[in-house]
């Protein structure tokens, strides 16, 4: 009897995440290679596609299948994909991860004699803990403590002297624009991310993912050159490769065959997304 399991991506587009599909017993012999472990793939599936991310297990390995088995387990990844990406499962997922990256709203401000009050009662507070401590404290000390409740006992006037305070009305209308500022710019991420996350609706996140890969992997060229070094690490001959960024280098290692097979899944896919 067939099996239904759960598999990791294994290249570039199939590369972070799959979903239950039933597969042959060639092909299951193939990504059992690749030693997947099946309660963690739908986990690895959804941050792949959610990050994005791309990943690929054992590249080496993949490299030194045959080109057929490699196609096959491309085209069988992505259609896992697809079906998981599908499911209910999925989408409750992505609903929670939505909600997740909502943006947070700006705390309601403080107007003057709100911040007016609480400095009265903390400058009090601390009065009373500095009483507390020049009568703990030596003969020979108590002078410092008074010196310092001296100064918070005229912080406490200060506050309620309308020549001296702080917390004036005018203050008002500065914080009140500044909050206006904080709720327009609230506003507009807001818009932005039901834009970006709209409700039950994965597909713009999906797509975000597909055209990440297919950008990356665009430019890589297979035919480049590698040469062992002193220590026995493999170099571009091209020094301008050495410079490419880890993913580059990752779809470069897969190889042509792999890459250009999970590419035209990718551009497939995103024809009937859109």
């Amino acid at each position: 009897m067939k099996k239904i399991i759960f598999i990791l991506p294994i290249i570039v587009l199939v590369l972070g995440f799959t979903a239950g599909h039933i597969i042959d017993d060639k092909l299951k012999s193939l990504l059992q290679q690749f030693k997947i472990e099946e309660d963690n793939a739908k986990s690895n599936i959804f941050y792949a596609v959610s990050g994005p991310s791309f990943y690929i297990p054992n590249v080496k390995m993949l490299r030194d299948m045959a080109v057929g088995d490699r196609i096959s387990i491309i085209e069988s990844t992505g259609k896992n994909i697809k079906d998981y990406v599908l499911s209910k499962e999925f989408t409750k997922k992505y609903n929670q991860l939505r909600e997740d990256r909502k943006p947070t709203a700006p705390e309601e401000p403080k107007y003057s004699e709100q911040l007016k009050n609480e400095a009265r009662e903390s400058t009090k507070n601390s009065i009373a803990e500095m009483e507390k401590s020049r009568l703990q404290a030596a003969k020979d000390q108590q002078a410092i403590f008074d010196d310092i409740i001296k100064s918070l006992k005229q912080q406490l006037k200060d506050i309620d002297d309308p020549e001296k305070t702080m917390y004036k009305p005018e203050m008002d209308e500065y914080i009140k624009q500044g909050y206006q500022m904080q709720m327009d710019d609230y506003k507009n991420k807001v818009a932005e991310w039901e834009k970006e996350y709209p409700v039950d609706n994965p597909k713009p996140m999906i797509k975000k993912w597909i055209n990440a890969f297919l950008d990356k992997s665009a430019d890589i060229n297979f035919d480049a050159k590698t040469t062992k070094n002193k220590d026995g690490k493999l170099k571009f001959v091209d020094q301008q490769y050495e410079y490419k960024d880890s993913q580059w280098k990752l779809y470069y290692r897969a190889g042509k065959e792999s890459v250009n097979a999970a590419r035209t899944f990718a551009q497939n896919w995103l024809t009937e997304l859109k």
